[in-house]
């Protein structure tokens, strides 16, 4: 699946995902970096339901989706750093992912803070997922008790909160073509492997399929040499000995 159908596939999820909506703002932040010492990060693995709508690849990244009668999808990522890009490789920057991930409106994530309580004002329901992450419920609930503060200047917060998850879970059981080939991809590529386990289980012994490369012919081999229910040179031997 090519680049460009990615992110038009994405285009329309995020279209019909406000559809489902209604009317009212979703918050999806992908997952944070982990550290696995000192200065060294595990690889980085995005958040599928951020990934679903996005197709954006980066960190530190929040996609918000507003639906109602003028639906926007707006980014929040890492602005362009040339020094940490040296070590981290290159970042979109909210300018660029905007133009080449085809969201509305991008914006520095540093600026996420002091955007939401914005959007969110005069919105009917507020759709994230609760009980995800404790540091993003308690972020989350801030910013609606700011926009609570208002109330005096008929400033009106989310009414309801609802779990985004249920309408992204119900929209990923059905998988389009392009999800289809990918599939059908990882499949072709795992087929050679699983006919290996599969060849070790038949052997009528408990092996089990091999766990490193280098042993791998060795004990195949050794499993396709003795018929079902034999039992392997050692354990004769440990027989033999018993006797």
């Amino acid at each position: 699946m090519d680049a460009i159908s990615n992110l038009s596939r994405c285009a329309e999820r995020r279209n019909a995902l406000q559809l489902r909506m209604g009317k009212g703002v979703a918050i999806i932040p992908t997952a944070p970096e982990r550290i696995r010492n000192r200065d060294s990060d595990y690889l980085y693995r995005f958040d599928s339901y951020f990934y679903y709508l996005s197709g954006f690849p980066e960190p530190e990244a929040v996609l918000v989706l507003i639906a109602g009668e003028e639906p926007r999808s707006i980014l929040f990522c890492r602005a362009r750093n040339p020094e940490r890009e040296l070590w981290e490789g290159v970042r979109n920057g909210p300018e660029g992912a905007k133009a080449a991930f085809g969201f509305d409106e991008a914006y520095p994530v540093e600026s996420l803070d002091e955007h939401m309580p914005k959007l969110l004002a005069d919105q009917p329901a507020l759709y994230y997922a609760p009980g995800a992450d404790a540091a993003w419920d308690a972020r989350i609930m801030g910013w609606l008790n700011q926009v609570r503060a208002q109330a005096r200047a008929g400033v009106t917060a989310p009414a309801e909160i609802r779990d985004v998850r249920t309408a992204l879970d119900e929209m990923r059981l059905i998988k389009d073509d392009g999800e289809l080939a990918v599939m059908r991809r990882a499949a072709a590529i795992s087929r050679p492997q699983s006919s290996i386990w599969r060849s070790s289980a038949s052997c009528g012994t408990s092996c089990g399929p091999p766990t490193m490369h280098i042993g791998r012919s060795r004990r195949i081999s050794s499993c396709r040499s003795r018929t079902p229910g034999s039992r392997s040179p050692k354990a004769s031997a440990m027989m033999r000995s018993r006797r």
